[in-house]
């Protein structure tokens, strides 16, 4: 019987081929790289490719205010950069989605936010939950295929990890996903087991 859940990651590494062989029983799996740009292209190619009730996206992000290790599951999506700014001529109002922590968000950029990234950006970011360089992408890319094909929108949940505070730390990156490709399983695992229960 084909899958009804695409589960969409960023980079094999942040799960491990394991884990990942694992949850491929469970549902599709595809890697859709790191920005904004590769995730709406991949994610529209992954949607072209089977008949999805739910997208799931699970990684890893950085935040200011929540500590390593961190499983946060985001109701909103904002997407990041010069479109982040209230004030600016290129603000974009965030996604909203029906699942996921009330009041909890994610901003999604195309560069690591970082001790050098501009203080305007990062006063900017600091309300947000968490930051990566994916989700609002997967969100749109989502959305528009289901208004192209005239289908029913797949529910759509956000789960990640924090992985650095914004910091600077994050050329740690590859020596802490290790420790940390058991709490991205888990979560993809936490929303499987939901969608699951809610079957008939």
């Amino acid at each position: 019987m084909a899958k009804e859940i695409l589960l969409l990651m960023a980079l094999e590494a942040e799960m491990g081929a394991d884990n990942i062989a694992t949850i491929a029983e469970r549902c599709d799996v595809c890697f859709i790289g790191m920005g904004k740009l590769n995730a709406f292209e991949a994610t529209m190619k992954a949607l072209a490719s089977g008949e999805y009730r739910y997208v799931i996206n699970v990684g890893t992000c950085g935040s200011f205010g929540h500590p390593f290790g961190s499983t946060l599951y985001p109701s909103s999506a904002w997407q990041g950069d010069v479109y982040i700014d209230p004030e600016g001529l290129f603000f974009t109002p965030a996604e909203q989605l029906n699942t996921g922590m009330e009041g909890c968000s994610i901003v999604s950029s195309d560069s690591f936010i970082g001790d050098d990234t501009p203080l305007r950006q990062r006063e900017l970011l600091a309300p947000y939950d968490c930051m990566d360089m994916e989700a609002y992408a997967v969100v749109r890319a989502v959305r528009l295929h289901s208004s192209l094909h005239g289908v029913d929108e797949p529910t759509i949940y956000l789960a990640k990890i924090v992985s650095d505070g914004c910091d600077g730390t994050v050329g740690d990156w590859e020596s802490r996903i290790t420790s940390l490709r058991p709490t991205v399983r888990a979560a993809a695992e936490d929303i499987i087991d939901k969608i699951e229960k809610l079957q008939p």
